[in-house]
């Protein structure tokens, strides 16, 4: 998934849109972002001016921005020297390698000063910057040196994998503080060492900005209509608040606060009726779903998103795919939340033996709906593979993913229950081998799979690497006990 506006090099074999840009001029807005500027049917208005709710306007070009331009009459001394700089900057920071610079994300900082060291309110990006600054004023001025900023937000388009509720390219020409700040944090904490030491200062910024959502007429929380509309502000925001959580879903509790903030930015901005100018808000909305049975997954908590929206136009097709995993979820987890039982997340923290000390009260309906959990799991994998006319990749990884962590989270539920002991005497030699095949399963997926990144999936991942450990330790699984010993090793440094 891409971020950056219209983050792509020029198609030069594309003559009917070439023709198209040359034979007219580009309005203001797009001329000063040094964005194509592309009007569809008779509208007035431009694509983009028309989602941002901008006044589209058009003026002589002796009149205009003397900006350089990123269209076909790009100056190509200029073009040249915006690339050799951001080549610099990328490789110190590891992020490409030589002759693998992708001119697609220089639009996003094409209104930044060459001199300015600090970020200044003078382009889109820098404006959302600002306002993040003043909610952390405490973070290190380091961090928003103009160099990081735009390393940062370039690797991020660069190296990160789409999310699979939302496959399509997603374009921001004003990107908004809070969507700005999980971008940020998504790529210091995922790049290398050099940056990876400053994703906490960028969690701290993350985490202050979502707080002014809860604060009256706080410059992040209110949409500004001079730059852009508030349906776009809205989704922007949710949008941020999803990756914000697939980032911290596990090992951060407060992401169940952030989850109902979304949703309720959600119902409050969702518009009426859709068209082929809107952004996806039902694919939002099952973003927004995902994160949360996962969160309450891992913490056994209630669920704060329903099953069924309650607005029609974010409602899933009861054929998607996802939506039936979902609801599959969310049926076996309402059995299971408000029981205060000890949970996978709870087998991490150092309190955990509080809860494992507990008496814990499970009855054979848990049993029972415990297996045909996993039945129904089976099933959903199984009606996938029978709905496939051709191959595709990129799905079936998908799919796969999903029902190998589901899997080993159902049965899971009863682990740490026994702390997590895959020797206690209440697990049975068939809920034991059923467990470890399980957790093989998923460690091959972590061997064979390399786009995985969420918090739950590394959590899973590392918890079916402690099983599979703990088999190994008791003399289960000594074919291939090397190969199982080594892959739960290097899933331990995953989480």
């Amino acid at each position: 998934m891409t971020f950056g506006e219209d983050s792509r090099p020029l198609d030069r074999d594309a003559p009917d849109e070439a023709s198209a840009l040359k034979a007219r001029k580009a309005c203001i807005n797009c001329r000063k972002q040094k964005m194509k500027c592309v009007l569809q049917g008779s509208s007035e208005a431009c694509r983009r001016c028309r989602r941002a709710g901008l006044p589209c306007v058009f003026v002589p070009r002796a009149n205009a921005a003397q900006l350089p331009s990123l269209s076909g009459t790009l100056d190509l001394d200029f073009k040249n020297n915006v690339l050799s700089r951001l080549k610099v900057v990328e490789e110190r920071l590891s992020i490409v390698a030589d002759g693998d610079m992708d001119f697609g994300a220089v639009g996003m900082f094409s209104a930044v000063s060459e001199q300015s060291p600090e970020p200044t309110p003078d382009g889109p990006l820098w404006n959302a910057i600002v306002l993040l600054q003043r909610c952390s004023p405490a973070v290190p001025p380091s961090i928003w040196q103009r160099d990081t900023i735009e390393s940062l937000w370039s690797s991020f388009h660069d190296r990160m994998p789409g999310l699979h509720f939302m496959p399509d390219k997603q374009t921001f020409s004003t990107p908004q503080p809070i969507l700005l700040a999980s971008i940020l944090y998504c790529s210091s904490s995922r790049g290398p060492p050099d940056v990876l030491e400053i994703a906490p200062q960028f969690f701290t910024v993350l985490c202050n900005a979502i707080a002014q959502l809860s604060i009256p007429s706080s410059e992040i929380g209110t949409p500004r209509e001079s730059t852009v509309s508030q349906e776009e502000w809205a989704f922007q925001t949710v949008l941020g608040i999803v990756l914000a959580g697939l980032l911290t879903e596990g090992n951060i509790k407060e992401t169940g606060n952030w989850i109902a903030i979304g949703y309720r930015l959600m119902l409050d901005y969702c518009p009426a009726h859709v068209d082929d100018t809107s952004r996806e808000w039902r694919k939002l909305f099952s973003g927004i779903q995902i994160v949360d049975l996962e969160h309450s997954s891992i913490y056994l908590s209630c669920p704060v998103i329903p099953i069924e929206a309650p607005l029609p136009i974010l409602r899933m097709s009861p054929l998607d795919q996802l939506y039936k995993l979902s609801r599959m979820m969310h049926t076996g987890l309402s059995h299971f939340t408000g029981r205060r039982l000890p949970t996978i997340w709870s087998c991490f923290q150092e309190s955990s033996l509080s809860y494992h000390g507990s008496a814990t009260s499970f009855t054979a309906i848990d049993g029972i709906l415990i297996k045909d959990w996993a039945k129904q799991l089976d099933d959903w994998l199984q009606e996938f593979k029978g709905k496939m006319t051709e191959p595709d990749d990129q799905s079936s990884k998908l799919v796969l993913r999903q029902y190998v962590l589901h899997r080993l989270l159902v049965l899971s539920i009863y682990h740490p229950a026994r702390s997590g002991n895959l020797w206690a005497h209440s697990i049975t030699s068939n809920e034991q081998e059923e467990l470890l095949l399980s957790a093989r399963a998923t460690l091959k997926l972590h061997q064979h799979d390399d786009s995985i990144w969420a918090n739950w999936d590394l959590i899973m991942i590392t918890w079916a690497a402690l099983i599979v450990l703990q088999g190994l330790q008791g003399g289960v699984g000594e074919i291939d006990g090397k190969h199982y010993r080594i892959c739960s090793v290097q899933a331990l440094t995953v989480f």
